[in-house]
């Protein structure tokens, strides 16, 4: 039986300075799979529901954060992500932080991952095969220039822009909204710096939407603030 999710993992570096311990950064993303035949009837059909990701981390890596999604501690070294549900052609992301410890030069196992999933229409329980995760150690100082793969930094943005606009919402009538609407005014900046470096046009129209909203709550606020 065909797999109802297909992922995706990137490293924001392939090779991490071997000296000292370094902060990397896994992007995660997962398309919903349907059949041939299911896909030409109901292109936005429910593939999976219930997605779970375990991962174990080794004795040198250390889970630091998460961007899109809440983490679990698991069992021994290891966090649970429950991450929902996936239509047939959806596309999703979450974002993890580590810290490696300086090891010998070389390639390096970091992280094993197990997805769990529930299949409709039945509901049967799916496993995809474990995977495994290393990176490449080097004692080659050019690695310390190596910048961030674009990919990774652009879903990361993308990432905290949603978490800052979802914040900013909850706190519409709290004392601390206008730390929100600094910090948001922010992260759209940094949006337009990062498409102007790269001239991504899916990041001007996010820059742009976030300007927008901003404005609205900015509004909304002022209003509730002067009742």
């Amino acid at each position: 039986m065909q797999a109802s999710i297909q992922p995706i993992f990137t490293w924001s570096q392939e090779r991490i300075f071997a000296g000292g311990t370094q902060n990397v950064i896994l992007l995660i993303e997962w398309k919903g799979i349907s059949g041939k035949e299911e896909s030409r009837r109901q292109s936005r059909k429910v593939v999976a529901r219930e997605i779970e990701l375990r991962i174990w981390l080794e004795a040198h890596v250390t889970f630091t954060e998460c961007h899109g999604c809440t983490a679990e501690a698991g069992e021994g070294r290891s966090i649970l992500l429950r991450l929902g549900k996936i239509q047939s052609k959806a596309r999703k992301f979450i974002a993890l932080e580590f810290s490696m410890a300086a090891k010998p030069a070389g390639i390096h196992e970091a992280l094993w991952l197990q997805w769990q999933y529930k299949q409709p229409p039945v509901e049967r329980i799916r496993e995809l095969p474990l995977k495994k995760l290393s990176l490449e150690y080097s004692h080659h100082t050019d690695v310390l220039s190596e910048k961030c793969c674009f990919h990774v930094e652009k879903h990361l943005e993308l990432l905290k822009t949603k978490k800052l606009l979802e914040e900013a919402v909850l706190h519409r009538t709290k004392s601390s909204v206008q730390t929100d609407f600094e910090h948001l005014r922010r992260q759209a900046d940094d949006l337009l710096l990062l498409a102007a470096r790269s001239g991504d046009m899916q990041l001007v129209k996010e820059a742009e939407t976030v300007y927008k909203q901003l404005d609205a709550e900015v509004n909304v606020w002022s209003k509730t603030a002067t009742r």
